[in-house]
């Protein structure tokens, strides 16, 4: 059955004449007519009295056309949605993030992507780097705030960098280092916390590099497992770590960061997103993070 059928037989219903819906309709009377024909037969039964001088629905007909006005009201709701979603008015939008990576702009962002398109659901979402990449993959999400693609993630997905997030030192307020900048060879004889090689082999690889180079081995007192773990270790005197800056807004009570110097080790922060899922809301989403790039890097990611 087909949507002409059921305007026309409307039409047919609501001006009680053939040759009146016909020219509501814009078309011929004769073209009504078959319509109608071909709507009674798929049916199996008349729905419509045309014995008087009036076209008159039978009891048939009036329990149709309740029906019908549903079905086209639905047909025009489709349209109407349909359309606001090709113009990004409406839809669902999915976002990974970790918060002591995107914890500074995070906020705003959602809030101004909100404020510009109140009809897109989102769905926030607060994962590790290495769960948002699977996730884009197996498309739970539409796009994340993660670190930099890997391969081999980086055929499959897409990303941009947003800024890079320099390696600072976390302490207890109480610890000598407390307030000033910290050379990294003075942690020559300091006993380090770091976030285990698995949950982030660059930055620990890394780590070990930079002391090596300034001639000696870091004194891993202890790690663990994520960035939170790390910094509860430090507030329990475990030692002291070097973490991306961004931690700060995790404020963890009782740990104060200094710079590191020489600033040369940093983490980027990137979005990204797979390229199979090039909707309207993702598109808009990723345009107010370049219009904010340069102010992003600026802040250092606040």
């Amino acid at each position: 059955m087909e949507l002409r059928h059921l305007r026309y037989f409307t039409a047919v219903a609501d001006f009680g004449s053939l040759s009146a819906a016909a020219q509501r309709l814009n078309v011929s009377q004769s073209s009504v007519s078959e319509q109608m024909a071909d709507l009674e037969a798929e049916i199996g039964g008349a729905l419509l009295d045309r014995s008087g001088r009036r076209v008159q629905l039978t009891a048939e007909g009036y329990v149709f056309l309740e029906e019908a006005r549903k079905t086209l009201r639905a047909a025009e709701r489709a349209v109407d949605l349909t359309r606001q979603s090709l113009h990004g008015e409406i839809g669902t939008l999915s976002i990974g993030f970790f918060l002591w990576g995107a914890g500074g702009f995070f906020p705003r962002i959602i809030r101004e992507y909100r404020r510009t398109r109140p009809g897109i659901r989102l769905s926030l979402i607060e994962m590790r780097a290495v769960e948002q990449v699977a996730a884009l993959e197996e498309g739970r999400i539409d796009v994340g705030l993660t670190r930099p693609l890997e391969p081999p993630f980086d055929r499959t997905l897409r990303s941009e960098l947003l800024y890079r997030d320099p390696i600072v030192v976390a302490m207890r307020p109480d610890h000598p280092f407390a307030g000033r900048d910290v050379p990294l060879r003075s942690l020559a004889n300091q006993p380090l916390v770091m976030v285990d090689r698995n949950s982030n082999t660059f930055l620990f690889d890394s780590i070990v590099s930079m002391c090596a180079a300034e001639g000696f081995s870091p004194h891993i007192a202890n790690t663990a497992s994520s960035w939170p773990g790390v910094l509860t270790l430090i507030e329990a005197g475990e030692g002291i770590a070097l973490v991306p800056a961004g931690m700060r807004h995790l404020r963890a009570k009782g740990i104060t960061f200094s710079p590191l110097l020489p600033e040369t080790l940093s983490l980027g922060l990137s979005v990204s997103w797979n390229p199979k899922n090039q909707g309207v809301a993702l598109r808009d989403f990723l345009a107010l993070l370049r219009e904010n790039r340069k102010r992003i890097q600026s802040s250092g990611g606040s």
